[in-house]
């Protein structure tokens, strides 16, 4: 089965109550097979539509995944420390506190001041100093929203 399927099966659900689709991805953890269907709305979503979209794709998925090994489906949202895509997204969290990986194992976390085609701006707090970092995107692992604790 592709996995992108699950996109598709869902597309009237998505329209009909607003959703976004974030992601799809087939993952071994612990030793189960997961189909992790990843989905978001604009204000947030809440379990009751996580389980109502389960049982929506899962009633549907019985015909494309003759071919799969036993797994697990699994309808979730991107968390509170969701990974930012694209520059769609950095735009969209602006000012929010995030969390980068560097390609050279280094790490930033602080709060999200500005980005351009090719970099972004953390403000960190060192020792209760603010310092400004420009992060060039290709030299980036990862970006993600951080709880600040």
């Amino acid at each position: 089965m592709d996995i992108n399927i699950c996109e598709k099966i869902l597309e009237p659900f998505i329209s009909e109550n607003g959703l976004i689709f974030y992601s799809v991805e087939l993952v071994k953890e612990a030793g189960e097979l997961i189909l992790r269907v990843t989905l978001d709305k604009e204000e947030g979503i809440d379990l009751e539509m996580l389980a109502k979209a389960n049982e929506y794709l899962s009633e549907r998925l019985d015909k494309y995944d003759s071919d799969m090994p036993e797994y697990l489906l699994e309808v979730t949202s991107p968390g509170a420390e969701r990974v930012l895509r694209n520059d769609q997204e950095i735009e969209k969290y602006l000012g929010s506190y995030i969390h980068v990986d560097m390609n050279d194992n280094m790490f930033y976390e602080g709060t999200l001041e500005e980005q351009d085609n090719d970099s972004v701006t953390v403000r960190v707090n060192l020792k209760g100093r603010f310092k400004n970092f420009t992060l060039k995107k290709q030299d980036m692992k990862l970006i993600r929203l951080a709880v600040k604790i």
